[in-house]
């Protein structure tokens, strides 16, 4: 974190009374920045603890900033490598009393995609392409933390919800009614993705749609 590169952006923005956030993955972070950070009037920080796979000096550094930001939190993908490592380390990582945890569903591109093939995954409406799994998992999460009655707000940041406040934004900037910054991150859909869900048998669907010809099972040649 280089706090000469921040502080006067956040000082200006925090003189003319307008809220700001930051994201980092904490690695870097140090108590002296933390410190200026908030002197600056730094209202939110969120860390990306999946990106140091929960590492235990960010962890400390969460607790840190909790002393001088009034809102920070964990926002991060959701993945089974998160997943688990969260969950040995939940005791550690509640007592830093952070504010908040921003399940994040993981939305894939023409970068990694390929680090996935093979999984069970689905396109939400005309944008993300993310692995099923994802959204099992924030589920998951958000039902433990009800039960053991965290003293945190878990939020669901699915793809359904970044499209929704895409219309929302896009409603408060004054564009025309219906207008998303939610696109897709592909230049084409890679459909071939989508075959392996649509051979496993033991999922089950809400509801389906005949396929085009041409995109069923066994007609796609590569």
């Amino acid at each position: 974190m280089e706090i000469e590169k921040y502080y006067p952006v956040i000082k200006k923005f925090s003189d003319a009374g307008i809220h700001q956030h930051l994201y980092t993955n904490g690695t870097l972070a140090t108590e002296e920045t933390l410190k200026a950070l908030g002197e600056a009037g730094l209202d939110e920080l969120r860390f990306k603890l999946g990106a140091s796979n929960c590492s235990d000096k960010v962890i400390k550094i969460i607790a840190i900033a909790k002393k001088y930001i009034e809102n920070v939190g964990i926002e991060t993908p959701m993945t089974p490598e998160f997943f688990e490592t969260f969950f040995n380390k939940k005791q550690a990582i509640l007592e830093t009393k952070l504010d908040f945890i921003n399940c994040a569903e993981l939305h894939l591109n023409a970068n990694n995609i390929d680090n996935y093939y093979g999984e069970n995954m689905y396109i939400s409406r005309h944008g993300y392409i993310s692995p099923i799994w994802s959204r099992e998992l924030t589920l998951k999460f958000m039902k433990i933390a009800v039960e053991e009655s965290w003293d945190l707000a878990v939020h669901d940041c699915s793809n359904y919800t970044k499209f929704a406040r895409g219309l929302n934004f896009g409603g408060n900037e004054g564009r025309w009614v219906g207008s998303s910054n939610y696109t897709c991150a592909f230049f084409s859909i890679p459909y071939e993705v989508f075959l392996p869900i649509l051979r496993d048998d033991n999922f089950k669907f809400l509801y389906e749609e005949e396929l085009p010809a041409g995109y069923k099972p066994g007609e796609l040649v590569f």
